[in-house]
């Protein structure tokens, strides 16, 4: 649990190596074995007062917010069964919003206090010193790395504004977006096929970071243009969104330049294939490298 903890930090330096989507994988395998291991835990080993309260409570919020997260956060289910992505569809329209969701996810840090008290209760385990000093030193380090993440907005998030947003066909919007402060050696970490996490501090429902590639960077010009489908209640709220709006980006992340076009051979010819929305980081792609074939 102190490992997916750590994940949900979004740390840049393992997702240029594996990438968010892998490291999201390992999150949700990791969380759903710990409740297995939690509840077989329960069934071998006999505990009362406390311990067994602890316990119980960490052990139902983990399987509430897991069969939340499963359906609502990612697409292991609604991806597969048509009629439950209808279901959930309407729900995250009418109750479980974006930021909702959020929230609920975040259950699981509750989850992971009510486990370490649980632990410190258990007398004869804490007595192992070699276990206790990897237990606290392991849960300093977790604990810090995510005090850091909750803070670092203040310094880690880029400044933008809203210069431009139109409708492009459909339910789709494009987003122009102007960095107000930005570092020079934030700029260059900009790649094609990135993709950002944003937010709109001053809008209500929209204070949540939400993820989105960008079809085109202007370097020059410090500006980044999405192309965004109004599909969930964030996303839909887009085009409804006033210029010279303050946003919030956090980013970028993405590994499509440096893991798959970089290591291409620069003689071999590219074959992209997306579907939906899932050709907009292939544009910006495409842009960079128009003189290959």
């Amino acid at each position: 649990m102190l490992f997916v903890i750590f994940v949900s930090t979004k740390p840049k330096w393992l997702d240029r190596i594996i990438g968010l989507p892998s490291m999201y994988f390992v999150h949700g395998l990791l969380g759903i074995g710990a409740i297995i291991l939690a509840y077989v835990h329960t069934l071998m080993n006999l505990s009362s007062g406390l311990i067994k309260l602890t316990g119980d409570y960490a052990l139902w919020i983990l399987i509430g917010t897991a069969a939340y997260s499963i359906l609502f956060l990612s697409g292991w289910i609604t991806d597969r069964v048509h009629w439950v992505k209808l279901i959930v569809r309407f729900l995250e329209l009418h109750i479980f919003k974006h930021e909702t969701s959020v929230w609920i996810h975040r259950l699981n840090l509750i989850a992971t206090i009510f486990v370490f008290i649980h632990v410190l209760l258990i007398s004869y385990i804490m007595q192992i010193n070699s276990f206790a000093i990897i237990f606290y030193l392991y849960s300093f380090i977790t604990f810090l790395s995510y005090s850091c993440f909750l803070v670092s907005k203040y310094w880690r998030f880029s400044k933008a504004n809203v210069i431009e947003i139109r409708n492009i066909g459909g339910n789709m919007a494009q987003m122009i977006l102007e960095f107000s402060k930005i570092k020079i050696s934030r700029l260059k970490q900009y790649q094609p096929g990135d993709y950002v996490f944003i937010s709109f501090p001053n809008l209500e429902k929209m204070k949540e970071m939400h993820p989105f590639s960008f079809v085109d960077f202007d370097f020059k010009n410090r500006r980044i243009v999405l192309a965004i489908r109004g599909d969930g209640d964030f996303s839909r709220q887009v085009s409804k969104i006033e210029i010279g709006e303050k946003v919030l980006i956090d980013g970028p992340y993405g590994t499509l330049n440096k893991q798959i076009i970089e290591q291409t051979n620069a003689k071999q010819p590219l074959i992209m294939l997306a579907g939906g929305t899932g050709v907009v980081p292939l544009i910006s792609l495409v842009l960079e490298y128009s003189q290959k074939r």
